[in-house]
Parts: structure tokens; sequence; C-alpha cells
């Protein structure tokens, strides 16, 4: 395995989670292809442009807790990334939740696509009551 790639995947994973943690909407878009995505439970898809303005709109407050991090041994550009994610929803509404990013690549270590992964179940209904639905 190509031990750059590693260096690469892994820096561009822990420099999104610390510019998300920011708030940094142009910084986290940077770092996204000029095609990238994200795929999340609550948002649905969306280009990583549209989709991290809302979040920071529905956003007081980030924490994030890195857990771990993972690169495959098959392929360098497939990521993925378990940490604890505090979030102060725009209203006030406190929760937390584990959550794991799988992350796609491209060859120079932009982000083509992101996943969010996470049981919603607990946070359904505060996000509901600050979006209106």
């Amino acid at each position: 395995m190509d031990d750059h790639a590693v260096l690469r995947a892994r820096a561009t994973v822990e420099r999104y989670l610390e510019l998300l943690a920011a708030a940094d909407v142009d910084g986290v878009i940077a770092l996204f292809t000029s095609d990238g995505t994200v795929v999340s439970p609550l948002y649905g898809t969306l280009p990583a442009s549209r989709f991290y303005p809302k979040l920071v709109a529905d956003t007081q407050r980030s924490e994030i807790e890195q857990q771990d991090l993972y690169v495959s041994v098959r392929d360098p550009r497939r990521v993925a990334v378990e940490f604890r994610y505090g979030w102060t929803m725009s209203d006030g509404t406190r929760t937390s939740f584990d959550c794991v990013d799988t992350i796609e690549l491209d060859d120079v270590g932009r982000i083509v696509q992101l996943r969010i992964i996470y049981d919603t179940h607990p946070l359904r209904a505060a996000w509901a009551a600050i979006r209106g639905t």
C-alpha cells in the first residue's frame, strides 16, 4: 500500500473534522471535489456546497471527539472515521450521538463523497421542531 496515500487520507479526514467543529463552511467545502456530495440521514443527498451551509444554519455549536480512523487496506481512497458528535441546534437544543462517516477520496485527497451514518431516532423530534416540519 502507498504510505503517502494513507497519510494524505488521514490528513484530509483530520482536517475535515477540525473545520467541521469550527463551522468553517468554506474550509470544509474546499476539501471536496467540485461535484462532491454528502449523504445524510437528515438532509438526504446534497452537493457539499449546499449541505454545509444548511448544517451550519441549523447549528449553534458542534463538538467532535474523534474515536478512530480507518483507512481501507485495499484502497487508501476509502476511509471511515468514528466520532462522538455533540450538536447544539440553532434553537439551543443539545444532543450527542456516535457517528461514522465513510469517505471516498480522489487521487489527490479531495472528498468525492461523504456518507454520514448514525441512529437518528434520539434526535429526530428535536430536529423536526427547529425545522418546522
